[in-house]
Order: C-alpha cells, then sequence, then structure tokens
C-alpha cells in the first residue's frame, strides 16, 4: 500500500509511508460510469451484500497495516521529540536559567547556544530518519538550501525597512521556482523535499520582516538561525511559527501529565484519520456511487482525512517538544488537544469558505494574515479583494509548481470572497446575523436578529438559521467539488481517467459545474444588491 498523503494548507505535500502491505485488496473504487445497467432487487440485494462485505475485507486488510506503520513511522519521532526537551530542560536546571524563559535579546549568547544545538540536532536526526532513501544525500540538500536562505537573510543589514523584507520574500519565493527548475526533474524525490523547504521558506520570510520591523531586536547567529528552521517539532511536518515563539519554548516547562494527555488524544485521532483517508473513504465511495455529489464527498473526504492526519501528527510533535503557536491559536495551548494546526469540526460544517479556510490550517492562515494580507493592505490596492485574491496567489507560489494547488486556491479565492461580500452585504440590510464569520454570541452579536437572542420561537430566528443553513451546505458542495482535484497527482484537463481515479474535469461536467455557477452568481448577486 502506498502511503502518500497530500497536505494542501499543511505544511508537507507527500509522505511516504513504506513498501506496499495491501495485499491482494483492490481499495480503488468503481464510480459506474456506464448508466445503462438495471438490477432487479435481488441483483441489488446481492450487489449491496457485496459491497458490504468488502467493506468488511478492506477493515480487516488496510486498516491494521495502515495504523502498524503509521506508528512505526511516528514514533521515533516522538521520542526525539521528547528527547530533545528532557536535554533542554537539564541544560536549563543546571545553568539555572529563568523560569520565564529566554529573551530575544539573549537568543545569541553563549549560555543558549547549547539549546539551539539541541534542537538543531534533534531536528536534524529527525528528518535523517524519516526522510526514506538517501537520506544523508536529502538533508544535505536541505542544509545547503538553507545556507543560501541565511545568505538571503543578510539583505537586513544592507537595507533598512520593509524593502528589505519584500526583497527577501521575492527571493525566497522566487528561488524556490529555481530550485524546482534545478532539481525537480532530476529527483523523484523532490515533492517531499518541497514540503519541508516550503517551511524554511515561510519562516525565512516571517524572520526577515520581524528584523525590519524590529520585533526581532538582532540577526540570529548560524547556530539560532539552523535551531528555528530545524527544531524537531515543526521541520519534518510544520507547522509554521515565528522565531520569537521559537526562542519563549527553547525551555519547555509544561506539566507532563497535561503533555500525556495531549499527547495520546491527538495520536488517537492521528490514527482515527489514517483509517478514514486510506480504507473508509474508499469504502465509503463504493457506497455512495449511485449519487454523484457523495461519490465527491467520500473521495474528496480521503484528501481531507489526510490533511487531518498530518495536522495531528504535527499537533502531537509540538506537544511531545512543549512548542507553542503564534496567533489565535496560542490561547488554546492548555485546552484538551495542545496547540491547535486544524478545526476538523469547523471544516466538515463550515459556516461559511472563509470559515472554513481558516480552519484548514491555522499557523498558515496566521502567517498569511499577518506577514502577506497585512502588506497588500497597507499598499491600498482599492478593494479587500485583490488583497485577499494576493493573498492566495503567494499562498499558492508557496507551493511550488503544482497546478492543482493553483487551480484551487484560485477559485477558493474567488468564490469565498463573493459569500464574503454577499453575506456581509444581506447581514447589514437585514441588521440579521448573517454574516459569514461566527457569531460571537447572544452578548457580543451586533445584529438585533441574532438567532441566539431571539431563541426558538422568534420567525426571524428561523429564517435566519435556515439561511445559514444553506450558506453551509453550499460551502460543503464546494469542499467537495474542489476537494476533487487534489486527488489525482497530476492536473488532467481531457477528462481521462488517471489509474483508477477519473479526472476532476468529468466530475465537474458530472455535477453540470455548479459550483462556479454558485460562485460566480453570488458575486454578481452582491453586485445587484448593493
Amino acid at each position: 500500500m502506498d502511503y502518500n498523503y497530500y497536505d494542501e494548507g499543511e505544511d508537507i505535500d507527500y509522505i511516504e509511508f513504506g513498501e506496499d502491505s495491501g495485499g491482494d485488496i483492490d481499495y480503488g473504487f468503481h464510480s459506474g460510469h456506464n448508466q445503462g445497467n438495471f438490477y432487479s432487487d435481488a441483483a441489488a440485494e446481492g450487489k449491496e451484500f457485496a459491497v458490504m462485505d468488502r467493506l468488511v475485507q478492506n477493515l480487516e486488510a488496510c486498516v491494521q497495516p495502515s495504523l502498524l506503520q503509521v506508528a512505526k513511522y511516528v514514533t521515533p519521532m516522538l521520542g526525539l521529540c521528547l528527547i530533545g526537551r528532557l536535554l533542554c530542560l537539564l541544560y536549563a536546571m543546571k545553568r539555572r536559567l529563568p523560569p520565564a524563559g529566554v529573551s530575544l535579546r539573549d537568543a545569541n549568547s553563549i549560555v543558549v547556544a547549547p539549546l539551539h544545538l539541541i534542537h538543531a540536532t534533534t531536528g536534524l536526526i529527525l528528518l535523517y530518519a524519516t526522510l526514506g532513501q538517501r537520506m544523508g544525500e536529502r538533508v544535505g540538500l536541505l542544509l545547503i538550501l538553507s545556507t543560501l536562505g541565511y545568505l538571503m537573510l543578510q539583505l537586513v543589514r544592507v537595507y533598512s525597512g520593509k524593502r528589505a523584507a519584500t526583497s527577501i520574500a521575492v527571493l525566497t519565493i522566487g528561488s524556490q521556482f529555481l530550485y524546482e527548475l534545478a532539481i525537480w526533474r532530476q529527483r523523484s524525490d523532490w515533492p517531499q523535499l518541497r514540503g519541508v523547504q516550503m517551511v524554511v521558506n515561510m519562516k525565512l520570510i516571517s524572520l526577515g520582516f520581524d528584523l525590519a520591523s524590529g520585533q526581532v531586536p538582532r540577526m540570529p547567529g548560524p547556530l539560532a538561525y539552523l535551531g528555528y528552521m530545524y527544531s524537531p517539532a515543526t521541520c519534518a511536518l510544520g507547522p509554521w511559527i515565528s522565531y520569537g515563539r521559537y526562542v519563549e519554548c527553547l525551555v519547555a516547562r509544561g506539566k507532563w501529565l497535561l503533555t500525556l494527555r495531549q499527547l495520546v488524544l491527538n495520536m488517537l485521532l492521528c490514527l482515527l484519520a489514517v483509517a478514514v483517508s486510506n480504507c473508509l473513504a474508499h469504502a465509503l465511495g463504493e457506497l455512495a456511487s449511485d449519487s454523484h455529489f457523495l461519490l465527491m464527498y467520500t473521495e474528496a473526504l480521503g484528501v481531507r482525512s489526510s490533511h487531518y492526519f498530518v495536522s495531528f501528527m504535527a499537533q502531537a510533535l509540538l506537544v511531545s517538544s512543549g512548542q507553542a503557536l503564534d496567533g489565535e491559536s496560542k490561547e488554546l495551548d492548555e485546552g484538551l488537544l495542545g496547540p491547535l494546526v486544524t478545526r476538523p469540526w469547523q471544516i466538515e460544517w463550515p459556516r461559511s469558505l472563509s470559515v472554513l479556510v481558516r480552519s484548514w490550517n491555522i499557523p498558515m492562515h496566521e502567517w498569511l494574515k499577518h506577514y502577506i494580507y497585512g502588506g497588500f493592505k497597507e499598499h491600498n490596492l482599492g478593494h479587500t479583494f485583490w488583497a485577499v485574491l494576493c493573498t492566495y496567489v503567494v499562498s499558492s507560489l508557496l507551493h511550488g509548481m503544482d497546478l492543482r494547488i493553483y487551480l484551487v486556491l484560485l477559485f477558493l479565492a474567488i468564490f469565498a470572497e463573493s459569500e464574503r461580500l454577499l453575506r456581509r452585504h444581506l447581514a447589514s440590510l437585514l441588521d440579521a446575523c448573517l454574516a459569514a464569520g461566527q457569531c460571537k454570541g447572544p452578548d457580543s452579536c451586533r445584529s438585533s436578529r441574532c438567532p441566539r437572542r431571539l431563541g426558538w420561537t422568534s420567525a426571524w430566528g428561523w429564517l435566519v438559521r435556515l439561511t445559514n443553513l444553506i450558506f453551509t451546505l453550499v460551502a460543503i458542495f464546494h469542499l467537495a467539488y474542489l476537494g476533487i482535484v487534489l486527488l489525482n497527482e497530476t492536473l488532467n484537463l481531457d477528462g481521462s481517467p488517471v489509474g483508477e481515479v477519473e479526472s476532476f474535469v468529468w466530475h465537474w461536467s458530472e455535477a453540470g459545474y455548479l459550483s462556479h455557477y454558485i460562485g460566480f452568481g453570488m458575486f454578481l448577486l452582491y453586485l445587484f444588491i448593493s
């Protein structure tokens, strides 16, 4: 079985988990293109029995090997994170470092240098142990690319202000395309390395802006730079963290019982996600083959579950390392799961596409909002729509030369912003809680017609709930419609099948390109009523 997990908002593209162990069971699914087959009642009953029997077979032959291989893959990663955390704690106790942690001004001191060395060493060992064949060559290539990034960072010494940071961002993204052109066609493993390099590039760009704005007062030394780039909590799967948060958490002094509880919960969810991604989603696709929407939804469920798997595993690494996150997620570090990388409950049942995008990858959303969207807003592009569109373009470019990502994010930007503008205008026009963002509760909601405030006996309350439900169902349809694109490893525009998976063009045509009509229709309706 080939475990290839694609993570669109997460910080790694593909991760390979060992050799084929699926036996002779076929985990593909048949969508039934031939519409001329008619079944009698007996034949339909036999078909349903065969599908259920296949589902049981799938569970027995797929789930157990998947869980065993994932456990084998994750164990050394968690072990290295825990070892690194323990070594840093012992060193801090020996040198009697202050409980408040290390300040940014002291990050380059000789006393703190061993902490950076521990982070860099454990992180590089983690990459060496998990990158598969030709491990030394791959780690060496990543170190060379990181060295080039550190040289680009020195532009802050030459220029002042945001011009230097912008130059670093342009050079970083541009150099990634040069790496792709120079390396990708010669190395079949570049998609896997690209995910790790993407995390490094995000850290490099954020560090450049923080240095230019004065949030980071001093240029990190080479050892501090390597410790930040290859911290074991984030080097393999991400997510992005700022240099300031990395320094704050050099010595993690959290409660070990809390760490253990959060670690166990994240790993259980991680195993559940990989079981759904590799086994259950394919089996459910066969059961839903009579409904094209359900077929699209279950096929795209495999993509989303792959993302949840990577996210939960990343959360487990963050918890075991004692690493906190930036932005809105840092408030949740003491919660049930610790620092949150994703919110699956707001993805599977979203209030709007905007909420779905924010919940898909919380740290990356914070990075884009702070360093990219904020910068475009400051340049007064004339309308928020263009700042949002430019932010999606930068997000696409960060993923490298992947036309699937370009296609998905382009339509996602248009659909999400169209919905946001329409719902904002409707909320203002009707003074109702219809905005795309989450309701802040009956006491904080600005709309007089808030369902939580009106209760269950108000007709307006029911009308607002029904309208929000319709927008939720539309967002779920967009989620399945666009998620189909990520099923194929290559962008196939002619509609022909790729292996056993139909091209997304076939799915879109079967759906009548309804998602496009809805997305552009919302924008036209907004223009009409505004």
